[in-house]
This record gives C-alpha cells, sequence and structure tokens, in this order.
C-alpha cells in the first residue's frame, strides 16, 4: 500500500472538512452567547442589579450561619445571575468572619 506522497487519504480530508464546520458553529454559538449576554447587561436596571445583588447577600449571609437559605430567584437574564452570585459571595464571606469572631 504504496500511497503518493501529494495525496491526502479521503478519510482525513473528511475529518478535517468536519472538524472546521464543528469550529465555526461553536464559535458562532460563542459570539452569540457574548452579544446576548452584553445586550442583557446594558438593557438592565441599576436599581434591579442592586436589588438582587441584596438578595444574594442576605442568602449567603444566612446559609454561612447555619439558617434556612432564601430560594434563588429567577434569573432573567446573566447580568441578574452574576449580581446575585456576587453578593452571595460576599455574604457568605461576611458571616463566616462573624461567626469566627463568636
Amino acid at each position: 500500500m504504496a500511497q503518493k506522497e501529494g495525496k491526502i487519504p479521503f478519510h482525513t480530508r473528511f475529518g478535517l472538512r468536519l472538524l472546521q464546520v464543528l469550529l465555526i458553529v461553536f464559535a458562532l454559538l460563542l459570539i452569540k452567547r457574548c452579544v446576548d449576554i452584553y445586550h442583557d447587561n446594558k438593557l438592565t436596571n441599576e436599581q434591579i442589579k442592586i436589588e438582587y445583588f441584596e438578595k444574594g447577600f442576605n442568602s449567603g449571609l444566612k446559609k454561612a450561619r447555619g439558617l434556612p437559605e432564601d430560594p434563588a430567584p429567577p434569573f432573567n437574564n446573566y447580568a441578574l445571575k452574576k449580581s446575585y452570585r456576587d453578593g452571595y459571595r460576599q455574604g457568605w464571606d461576611k458571616g463566616r468572619e462573624i461567626t469566627k469572631q463568636q
């Protein structure tokens, strides 16, 4: 089975084309997601972001103290989810500091 130097087997060419198509599809999906996140962030009011941050802070504070935490509110977009997570993390840290001091 001697192959000529310049000829690439069919299965290799097919695999390379399939890989190119998959990479293009994944890149387009990633770009779409990034644009949607940016668009949601621009449309979200700062007051609503602060409200979700406070909800997350209170929930994280309760969880760190061993109390039952509040259920997570439904998230309309990524900006609200990020705000809630940031508040939860800070509330958790604050609650851990309080429990260590006691």
